[in-house]
């Protein structure tokens, strides 16, 4: 099965694939690797996801398999931010530790609060618009498993998503991304409201105010048929 970048990109994360395609064989496959594939044998096969007609590791496996391949601290975050941290740290501990030490550092930095100031932002945003307490980072997917993003805050009753950059402040997404994520969150009949953080810190009445017609909209519709997992 894919694993690595090249997974997370079948999964639709907007991460771009690198070097060779990472496969994961049994312990009796072949492994070897060339300049276009990297065969790693191992006794830890995950359940195989199909997507876009290949099988492919799930997101956590995929992730850690990503940062295993890289000694550059700033990649694994970007990386770490495909998947809720919660789900990481529970495939590292079944993965093993071998090629992990970056990836744990940086998990450690996330559990210190990395992300608190940018949280004590946001749930201010969320105060002054009236709104009721969202599920924060949560990753959603499709009822076929089919990764669809992790979003920054999520309410459940309504369908509404907000992508604010919140999970990843040291690397911005650009606009690009976050309207290709959106996109596919409107597919799939999630109301997304995306804002840069430029747009957080210079228009503040703004974004509360398109949060709270975010919220509206999303409470005309039917709720949409996506699984939320906790971070």
């Amino acid at each position: 099965m894919v694993t690595g970048r090249e997974a997370l990109w079948l999964h639709g994360v907007d991460l771009a694939p690198q070097g060779a395609i990472h496969l994961l064989v049994p312990p009796s496959g072949r492994g070897r690797t060339d300049g276009s594939v990297s065969v790693e044998r191992t006794d830890r096969l995950p359940d195989a996801l199909w997507c876009n007609g290949f099988p492919t590791a799930p997101v956590p496996r995929a992730v850690v398999d990503a940062c295993r391949r890289t000694l550059v601290e700033r990649e694994v975050r970007e990386v770490v931010s495909s998947a809720p941290v919660q789900e990481v740290r529970a495939e590292l501990a079944f993965v093993g530790g071998r090629g992990t030490s970056v990836l744990r550092r940086v998990l450690s930095e996330v559990d210190r609060g990395v992300r608190s100031l940018s949280e004590r932002v946001v749930t201010g945003v969320v105060e002054d618009a009236g709104l009721p307490p969202p599920r924060w980072s949560v990753r959603l997917s499709t009822v076929a498993d089919v990764h669809l993003g992790v979003v920054d805050a999520w309410w459940d009753e309504v369908g509404l998503a907000w992508d604010v950059d919140l999970r990843q402040p040291w690397s911005p997404r650009g606009e690009a991304a976050m309207a290709a994520r959106g996109a596919r969150l409107r597919a799939v009949g999630v109301v997304p409201v995306c804002t840069s953080a430029q747009r957080l810190a210079g228009d503040r009445a703004g974004v509360v105010a398109e949060l709270r017609e975010g919220y509206r909209v999303a409470a005309s519709l039917p709720r949409p048929e996506v699984v939320v997992h906790l971070g």
